[in-house]
């Protein structure tokens, strides 16, 4: 099952396996944030649950083709090599994403005025634009 998840056969995979997983996690992260910002003692407003949502889809994205390698690896070696692949290729998903999706978290959290929506929606436009830069650069196409 973790081959064929990580297998692209055609345009119409790509689809299924890349974007039905990235729009349910996109989903399913906005009702979870908005169910914990809607509770009691919490002040949500100026905070976009969709803007924060978006800011963690494609790091759980990445983190569920990593567990679907994982399983399909076997012995401690070829999961550590495993761990720095994904930590390479994906460091700007990891240092520019999740850090704006926690510290806007935490200042609704802590009562502060939340994370402008602007600097959100901006660095989750940027980040393809740096993640393609960055394999690029990676894989040694642009030199």
């Amino acid at each position: 099952m973790a081959l064929y998840l990580t297998s692209i056969m055609n345009a119409q995979d790509v689809l299924l396996k890349l974007g039905v997983p990235l729009v349910v996690m996109f989903v399913s992260g906005w009702i979870i944030i908005r169910a914990w910002v809607s509770r009691h003692g919490i002040d949500p407003s100026g905070f976009s649950p969709a803007a924060s949502s978006a800011l963690f889809a494609p790091v759980l994205l990445v983190m569920y083709f990593f567990l679907l390698q994982f399983i399909t690896q076997e012995g401690i070696p070829a999961h550590a090599e495993l761990v720095i692949l994904y930590g390479a290729i994906f460091a700007p998903t990891f240092l520019l994403l999740l850090p704006l999706g926690i510290t806007s978290l935490m200042r609704v959290r802590r009562r502060r005025a939340p994370l402008g929506n602007g600097l959100l929606c901006s660095a989750f436009a940027a980040w393809p634009v740096l993640q393609v830069v960055w394999m690029c650069l990676l894989f040694g196409e642009w030199e």
